[in-house]
C-alpha cells in the first residue's frame, strides 16, 4: 500500500471529506492467541530456543512387596525448538497526502499496518497448529479429494465427529482450558453447517459474560468454537461434481480486485457456482495461501463476472490476491480443517526487543525533499507445535462451497 507523488490519495485529497474513516477489512487476532507465550528477556542472544518437555512415567499400580524395592524408571525428556524469525510490514505516505487530506493519513497507516500484523501473525500460527500427521476425515473417507459437502449430508460436520474429535483429544493427554475444554477456529461455513442441527442450535449457541476468547459463537461436546473470517480453507480439494464439472486455467493473468476471470475454456461454468482459484494444489500438509474462492454471477464466452469469497480492493468484492496466467480454476468442492487446540498446543517465543506483537516503526524521509515517511511494524518471534499428540486436524465438507 503505497502512496507517493502528486496521485496519491487523490480520490480523498480533492472533495471535503470529514475526518473519520473506515478499514474495509477489520482482522482480528484469532489463532494468535492459543499460543503459549515465553519471553526472550534481557536481550539474551541465540536464534534458537529449547524447551524441555518431559514423558510421563508409566503408572505403578501393583501392590509392593515388603522385602523388595520398586523398579527405577527412567525419566525420559524432549525438547521443543522454537527459531526466532524477522516479520514485518509497512506503509509509506507523502507530506502532499498528510497536507491535502482532510482525514488523518497517519492514523490511517497506523489501523492499517495493526490489522495487517493481526492476519499476518494468523497465518503464521494456523500453518504451525494445522500441520503433522493427526488427521481424520469426516464420513469414514480416505483422502480430502473424496470429500463433497455440498451434496453429501454424511460429508459435513456433525456433532458426532466434533464429539470424536473431543474424545481422540483427551485420550491423547492434551492439555485441557481449566474448563476441561479444547477450543477449535473454524471457517463460518463449517459453523453455519453444525448449528443446522435443530438441537446443537439450541444449545451451542449462547451469550455469557464468561466468554474466554475473542469471537466465540459456540459450545459443544467440550469444544470451544471461534468461526473466523481467516480460518484455513483448502479451496477445490474435494471431490468435483459427479456431472457438468469444471476444470480449466485462466488464459491471462487476473490482478486484485478483479471481478472478471478470463479461462482458457468457460465450459460448466454457471452463475451460481463456486470456482476455486488455484495458485497450488494442497495434498496433505502443503498449503497456499493465495488460493481463493469466486462465486460466478455471469458467464459471457470465456470470461466470468463475480466476486471473491474474501475480497480485495475496491466495492467490487473482486480478487484479494493476483494470479498467474496457467493459474488452474475447478469448480470442485471445498475442505475445511477442524483444528483443536489447547492452552499448551503451539508455543511461541517472542524478544523483548520488539514483544510479542512486534513494534512500530517510523522510518524516513529518504528523499532529498524530505516528503516521504513509512509506517511499519516489526516483530521477532517463532512459534512451534508443543507435541504433535496435543493438536489433530478434523476434515470436512461444507453444504455451502
Amino acid at each position: 500500500m503505497a502512496a507517493t507523488g502528486t496521485s496519491a490519495l487523490a480520490a480523498e485529497i480533492k472533495p471535503l471529506y470529514d475526518a473519520d474513516f473506515y478499514m474495509a477489512s477489520q482482522m482480528r487476532v484469532y489463532f494468535d492467541q492459543f499460543c503459549d507465550l515465553k519471553m526472550v528477556m534481557n536481550g539474551q542472544r541465540g536464534s534458537s530456543y529449547n524447551f524441555p518437555i518431559l514423558e510421563s512415567l508409566q503408572p505403578s499400580a501393583g501392590v509392593l512387596d515388603e522385602l523388595s524395592d520398586v523398579v527405577a524408571q527412567q525419566m525420559r525428556a524432549n525438547e521443543i525448538v522454537v527459531t526466532l524469525q524477522e516479520y514485518g510490514g509497512a506503509v509509506e505516505v507523502t507530506k502532499f497526502a498528510v497536507a491535502t487530506s482532510y482525514a488523518d493519513v497517519y492514523k490511517q497507516a497506523a489501523y492499517a499496518n495493526g490489522y495487517q500484523l493481526a492476519e499476518s501473525f494468523d497465518l503464521v500460527v494456523r500453518a504451525v497448529a494445522g500441520q503433522g500427521s493427526r488427521q481424520f476425515f469426516v464420513g469414514n473417507r480416505t483422502a480430502r479429494s473424496q470429500i463433497d459437502g455440498r451434496v453429501v449430508a454424511a460429508d459435513r460436520v456433525s456433532a458426532a465427529f466434533i464429539e470424536r474429535l473431543a474424545l481422540l483429544a483427551r485420550t491423547s493427554g492434551m492439555p485441557l482450558y481449566e474448563d476441561g475444554s479444547v477450543c477449535a477456529v473454524v471457517h463460518p461455513f463449517v459453523l453455519y453447517d453444525l448449528l443446522q442441527d435443530s438441537g446443537v442450535r439450541l444449545m451451542a449457541q449462547y451469550q455469557h459474560p464468561e466468554i474466554l476468547f475473542n469471537g466465540e459463537m459456540a459450545y459443544w461436546g467440550g469444544v470451544r468454537f471461534i468461526a473466523a473470517q481467516n480460518a484455513k480453507v483448502f479451496y477445490g480439494a474435494g471431490a468435483p461434481p459427479t456431472s457438468g464439472a469444471l476444470s480449466t486455467t485462466l488464459a491471462q493473468a487476473a490482478n486484485v480486485g478483479d471481478t472478471t476471470l478470463i479461462l482458457t475454456s468457460a465450459a460448466n461454468a454457471a452463475v451460481g457456482k463456486w470456482l476455486a482459484i488455484r495458485d497450488g494444489q494442497e495434498p496433505g500438509n502443503t498449503w497456499f495461501d493465495t488460493n481463493e474462492l469466486f462465486f460466478v454471477t455471469g458467464v459471457s464466452g470465456n470470461q466470468v463476472t463475480g466476486f471473491a469469497l474474501n475480497p480485495g480492493p475496491g466495492d467490487g468484492g473482486g480478487l484479494r490476491y493476483a494470479h498467474p496466467s496457467g493459474t488452474s480454476v475447478v469448480d470442485n468442492a471445498c475442505v475445511f480443517p477442524i483444528v483443536l487446540l489447547g492452552p499448551n498446543s503451539i508455543l511461541k517465543v517472542a524478544s523483548d526487543l520488539t514483544g510479542p506483537y512486534g513494534e512500530t516503526v517510523i522510518t524516513g524521509p529518504f528523499d532529498r525533499l524530505g516528503r516521504f515517511l513509512t509506517f511499519g511494524w516489526y516483530a521477532i518471534v517463532g512459534y512451534a507445535r508443543c507435541r504433535n499428540s496435543w493438536l489433530l486436524r478434523g476434515e470436512v465438507g461444507s453444504s455451502q462451497a
